[in-house]
């Protein structure tokens, strides 16, 4: 079997378990926005997409904040340096809409339970927070 060679039961499987999924998200969470594969909205001072995959199953959090000015070289490489020493997610920088960014993929591989999600949401925070305040301070 190949990775992609998956059997019917397993595609079903991975659905059902993101779509279990995002529905404990969305009883945890106010979507302020919400389309077919992600939802979006505050938290903690950052814009938060959740983007669920159906087919590995896979939950990618990305958290965005706004920069007050376009990057320097030196952030840019503070935030080369910052994904050196990433191991859950990576750092980003993105001028053309004057954001960083950190993201994060997590794999649906057990029932999600709210207090799981919360500590795994809480834990990119803390290092979205971490790179931020690197790449401003």
């Amino acid at each position: 079997m190949t990775h992609c060679d998956l059997s019917a039961a397993e595609q079903q499987h991975r659905r059902e378990t993101a779509v279990r999924t995002r529905k404990m998200v969305l009883t945890q969470l106010t979507a302020v926005e919400d389309d077919d594969t992600s939802l979006m909205t505050d938290y903690h001072g950052y814009y938060l997409q959740i983007s669920f995959s159906e087919l590995h199953p896979l939950m990618v959090f990305c958290l965005a904040k706004a920069l007050a000015k376009p990057s320097t070289a030196k952030q840019r490489q503070m935030t080369n340096e910052l994904n050196l020493r990433s191991i859950l997610g990576s750092h980003a920088i993105n001028d053309e809409v004057g954001c960083y960014s950190y993201r994060a993929t997590h794999w649906l591989d057990t029932e999600m339970e709210p207090q799981r999600f919360f500590e795994i949401l809480d834990r990119c925070v803390d290092e979205a927070d971490r790179g931020f305040g690197k790449l401003t301070g």
